[in-house]
C-alpha cells in the first residue's frame, strides 16, 4: 500500500506573508496620501494668511506714500487727499508717519518744537492726523527761497548805492585837488602880504580836505561794514535756507526779551522799614508813619531779612505761563513773599497795611511775617521817585491798555509820573526831565513776519524806541514795568499772552480797531 504524501502549510504562510505585506503597503500609501492632504490644507491656510497680510502690508504702503506726496507738495494722485482725508484716524499708519515726518523734520531743524512755519500738517490731542494740508514742504520751501531773493536784491541795491555815493566823493576831491592846484599856482606870483591873506584861506582847503578824507574814511568803513555785513547775511541764508523766517522772528523776540531783561535788571534799593506786628485777617503794623510822609494807598513789596546778604537771584522762581499756542512755558521770575498797601497812618512811625490778596505765592512756608523788610522802588520816606510810562500797560490781562489806571495809582501813591507816551499821537504828554529818574517801559508790540500788521507795528515800535533814545540823552535810565512794579508791591498780572498784548496794541495802528484809547490824566 502506497504511502500518502505528507501535507505541507507553506502555501498558507506565502499567502498569510502576502496578505500582510499588502495590507501594510496598502496601509502606508493611505497613511501618506492622508498627510499630503493636511499638508495641503496648512500650506492654503498659511498662504491665505500671507496673502491678507501682504495686502494689509500693501495698503499701508499706499497710504504711507500718498502720505508722503501731500506732506512734501506733490500732486500726484487725484484721489490722494479724499482717500488719506477718509482713512486718517489716532494711531493708524497715516496719523504714524505724520508724526514721524514732523519729528524728524524737527530734529533735522535743530530739535526742540517745530517751527510755525513748517506746521503744515499737524495732529490733535489724541494723535489723530488733521486733514491733508493745501501746501506741502516744497510749497514752503519756494515761500523761503523767494524771501531769500528779495533780500538778496536789496542788499545789491543798497551796495550800488554806496558805489555811487564814493564815486561822487571822489568827483569832489578830484575838483578840490584842481582848486589846490590853481592856488599854488597863483601863490608863487603874489606879494608876500596877499600869500600871507591866502594862507588862511589854504588852511580852510587843508581843513577841508581832512575833514573830506575823515568822512571818506567813514564812507569805507561804512561800506566794508556793510559788505562783511551782507557777505554774512547771504552765508546765514545758505546755512538756514529752511529756516530763516522762523529765526528772524525768534531773533527779534530774544533781542527785545534781553533789551527789556538789561534795561529792568537793577537791584533793590536799601529797605525803608520793616513789618513789626502781625495781626488777624491779613493786617500788618510797619514801622513807618506821618514823619516820613506814608499816606494810604502807598505799597510796598515785603522780603525775608536776610535779603540784603542773599541777593535778588534767593528769590528767583521758575514759573510755569501761557505760551499764547495753547501750551505753557517756564518762565524764571522774581517772587517776594508778599505785596501790602498801607491803608491807615497812626502815628509818626507807625502805620497799618493789609497782604494784597494773592500776592503770597505759599502763605503757610514763605508767607509776609514779622521782621520782613519793605521796599518800594520809587518811594524813600517822604521823597518819591519822579517817573515816566510808555508801551501797553496791560495789569490784569484783558486785551485793553490800562495806563489810565496805572498813572491814577502811581499819583495817588505818591508818585509823580512826569510824563507818559501816547502812542496814537506818537508824542510824550508831559516832560520827561532830567529829574525824570525812570521810564518805566510796559508791553512792546509783538511783531511776527506774518502778522498783516507788522508795517504799522514796526513804525510804532520805532516811535517807541526814539522816545526812549531821548530820554536816555537827558540820563534818564529806563526800567522793565515787571522788575519796577514788583519792587514797590504794585500787583499786575504776570500771565498775560502774547494775542492779549495785540489786542490792547490794535488802537493805536492805522486802520486797525475801532476808537481810540482813552486819554490818560495829565501827569
Amino acid at each position: 500500500m502506497a504511502t500518502k504524501p505528507k501535507e505541507t502549510n507553506v502555501p498558507l504562510i506565502f499567502a498569510l506573508v502576502f496578505f500582510i505585506l499588502t495590507t501594510i503597503a496598502f496601509g502606508v500609501m493611505w497613511y501618506l496620501a492622508f498627510a499630503d492632504i493636511e499638508q495641503a490644507k496648512a500650506d492654503k491656510t498659511k498662504a491665505e494668511a500671507d496673502t491678507k497680510k501682504f495686502k494689509e502690508t500693501a495698503r499701508d504702503a499706499e497710504l504711507k506714500a500718498r502720505v508722503y506726496r501731500l506732506w512734501i507738495g506733490y500732486e500726484g494722485e487725484a484721489d490722494d487727499k479724499s482717500t488719506i482725508d477718509a482713512e486718517r484716524a489716532a494711531g493708524n499708519v497715516i496719523s504714524t508717519e505724520v508724526i514721524k515726518l514732523n519729528e524728524a523734520l524737527a530734529k533735522k531743524l535743530g530739535g526742540g518744537e517745530l517751527p510755525a512755519e513748517f506746521q503744515f500738517w499737524k495732529t490733535d490731542a489724541n494723535k489723530k492726523a488733521d486733514s491733508p494740508p493745501a501746501e506741502g514742504l516744497a510749497d514752503q520751501i519756494a515761500k523761503i527761497n523767494r524771501k531769500y531773493e528779495e533780500t538778496l536784491k536789496s542788499a545789491d541795491l543798497k551796495n550800488k548805492a554806496y558805489n555811487e555815493q564814493i564815486e561822487t566823493m571822489k568827483a569832489a576831491a578830484a575838483t578840490l585837488a584842481g582848486i589846490q592846484k590853481t592856488f599854488s599856482a597863483e601863490i608863487t606870483r603874489l606879494p608876500a602880504d596877499f600869500q600871507a591873506k591866502l594862507k588862511g584861506v589854504t588852511d580852510g582847503f587843508d581843513a577841508r580836505t581832512k575833514l573830506y578824507e575823515t568822512r571818506e574814511n567813514e564812507a569805507n568803513k561804512k561800506l566794508s561794514d556793510l559788505t562783511a555785513e551782507k557777505e554774512a547775511v547771504e552765508a546765514k541764508i545758505r546755512r538756514t535756507e529752511q529756516r530763516i523766517e522762523s529765526l528772524n522772528e525768534l531773533n527779534q523776540r530774544l533781542v527785545e526779551a534781553n533789551t527789556q531783561r538789561e534795561r529792568g535788571n537793577v537791584g533793590f534799593d536799601e529797605p525803608q522799614g520793616k513789618i513789626v506786628r502781625r495781626l488777624p485777617e491779613g493786617v500788618v503794623e510797619i514801622n513807618l508813619g506821618s514823619a516820613a510822609g506814608v499816606r494810604p494807598g502807598l505799597t510796598f513789596t515785603a522780603l525775608p531779612p536776610d535779603f540784603p546778604e542773599k541777593g535778588r537771584q534767593s528769590r528767583m522762581r521758575a514759573l510755569r505761563q501761557p505760551d499764547g499756542k495753547g501750551g505753557f512755558k517756564s518762565v524764571e521770575t522774581f517772587v517776594p513773599r508778599g505785596t501790602i498797601e498801607v491803608y491807615e497812618v497812626i502815628g509818626p512811625t507807625q502805620s497799618l497795611a493789609r497782604v494784597q490778596p494773592g500776592s503770597e505765592s505759599d502763605p503757610i512756608r514763605d508767607g509776609v511775617t514779622v521782621g520782613d523788610l519793605i521796599y518800594n522802588s520809587a518811594w524813600r520816606k517822604g521823597v518819591a521817585d519822579h517817573i515816566a510810562l510808555i508801551g501797553i500797560f496791560d495789569i490784569n490781562g484783558d486785551g485793553s491798555d490800562d495806563i489810565v489806571s496805572v498813572v491814577r495809582d502811581l499819583t495817588r501813591m505818591g508818585i509823580p509820573v512826569d510824563a507818559y507816551y501816547d502812542m496814537k499821537k506818537r508824542a510824550w504828554v508831559g516832560e520827561v526831565t532830567e529829574r525824570t529818574r525812570y521810564i518805566v517801559e510796559g508791553y512792546m508790540p509783538i511783531n511776527t513776519g506774518t502778522d498783516p500788521n507788522r508795517e504799522e507795528k514796526t513804525k510804532l515800535l520805532g516811535a517807541i524806541n526814539t522816545a526812549i533814545g531821548e530820554g536816555r540823552q537827558k540820563g534818564v535810565g529806563s526800567i522793565n514795568f515787571r522788575d519796577f512794579f514788583s519792587r514797590m508791591g504794585y500787583k499786575f498780572r504776570l500771565d498775560v499772552t502774547d494775542s492779549k498784548i495785540n489786542q490792547a496794541t490794535a488802537p493805536y495802528l492805522s486802520n486797525v480797531g475801532v476808537g481810540a484809547p482813552a486819554t490818560p490824566p495829565n501827569p
